[in-house]
């Protein structure tokens, strides 16, 4: 299991394998010691089975897994911690063909650029289409930076910033369910489809 960060939605399946013999995990220092410390799932699944965890870089089988650090957001069970590595994108490469995987994109910098350079395919952070979605839906007050991610619309969106880039295919992936481009039928969608770039669903089959 390779995990890009620590939040609650994002580790506690983890408890529903506690029945396997081995887990192994590939993750950061730093989700290694929230696990540990902060959200203690990690000392739980060690009174099921064993739990083996590894650090970035890995090689899996004929995979090999790199990690780009994207900066200290941290859950919210543990508010105050600035650890670096809290968030991480993923590069996995095989001998042929290679795959970025950016579930959560804080901010487009010159380092993510570098890091998805060449692979056939990226995986973006798509969960939402603006900056103020959940703010204007009246569902909470904190806007899309503040938590951790750059909107797909607007002049400094991820959706003209992947329109520059030489990729082959680019997906979005991680869709809140207030983002309109899960819609077929809406504007949204339409121009994220005009631009060649893919909206992920359930059961979703990539060949590269």
């Amino acid at each position: 299991m390779v995990l890009t960060d620590g939040e609650l939605d994002h580790v506690t399946g983890l408890l529903s394998l506690r029945e396997h013999r081995k887990l192994r995990l590939v993750c950061t220092p730093a989700v290694q010691e929230l696990l540990n410390k902060q959200f203690p799932l990690l000392p739980v699944l060690k009174n099921y089975c064993e739990v083996r965890v590894s650090h970035f870089p890995v090689q899996l089988a004929s995979l090999r897994i790199s990690a780009l650090d994207l900066g200290s957001k941290s859950p919210p069970y543990a508010p105050h911690l600035k650890w670096r590595g809290l968030v991480a994108g993923l590069r996995i490469e095989s001998a042929k063909k290679s795959l970025a995987y950016l579930p959560g994109l804080p901010a487009i910098t010159v380092e993510v650029e570098k890091f998805i350079a060449g692979c056939d395919c990226l995986l973006l952070d798509g969960t939402f289409w603006s900056e103020r979605e959940m703010v204007s839906l009246g569902l909470t007050k904190r806007t899309a930076a503040d938590m951790g991610h750059v909107p797909i619309g607007g002049s400094r969106g991820t959706l003209e910033w992947l329109q520059s880039l030489k990729i082959p295919r680019k997906i979005y992936v991680h869709i809140n369910n207030t983002n309109p481009i899960l819609h077929n039928t809406s504007r949204e969608h339409k121009a994220v489809a005009r631009a060649g770039i893919e909206v992920a669903h359930d059961g979703m089959d990539i060949r590269l």
